[in-house]
């Protein structure tokens, strides 16, 4: 496996369980970019997501919400990391994990991964932004109105 793959793939694993990790690989101004249908608790005004910090609160937002997942559910029972163009790599995985409500998530993503000098400089995502509305959104409003 290539350098850059490899800290892809370590960065994704350490996010959430060591966070001081993760920000080593990336640079100072590491951007997430975000899609514009789904917006980030406390970010709600931008896609672009600059800092480590930044970059913690959207991969904590899931979370944060009454129906968000709950983080010691989570698996990712496919991952695909491929080696594209001017050190890009693409993760493409699927997120399994139960939310707080009790409900399945199942959803599939896809980041572009650009990183400089070896390290991690920004990050696109792309996902089924609907499906997670649909249980982590519209599962909360459905329990709070029943």
């Amino acid at each position: 496996m290539s350098h850059n793959k490899d800290v892809v793939r370590t960065f994704f694993r350490t996010l959430w369980s060591d966070p001081e990790t993760a920000r080593a690989l990336a640079t100072d101004d590491v951007t997430w970019i975000t899609t514009r249908s789904m917006p980030i608790p406390g970010n709600e005004g931008t896609i672009r997501h600059v800092g480590f910090e930044a970059v913690r609160n959207v991969a904590d937002s899931g979370k944060k919400i009454d129906s968000g997942y709950r983080p010691e559910t989570m698996s990712h029972p496919h991952e695909l990391f491929l080696e594209a163009e001017d050190d890009h790599v693409v993760y493409q995985f699927t997120m399994r994990c139960t939310t707080k409500l009790g409900r399945d998530y199942v959803n599939d993503y896809l980041f572009l991964v650009k990183l400089e000098g070896g390290k991690i400089a920004r990050f696109q995502e792309y996902w089924d932004s609907k499906q997670a509305y649909d249980v982590l959104v519209r599962g909360r409003d459905a329990a709070t109105r029943a």
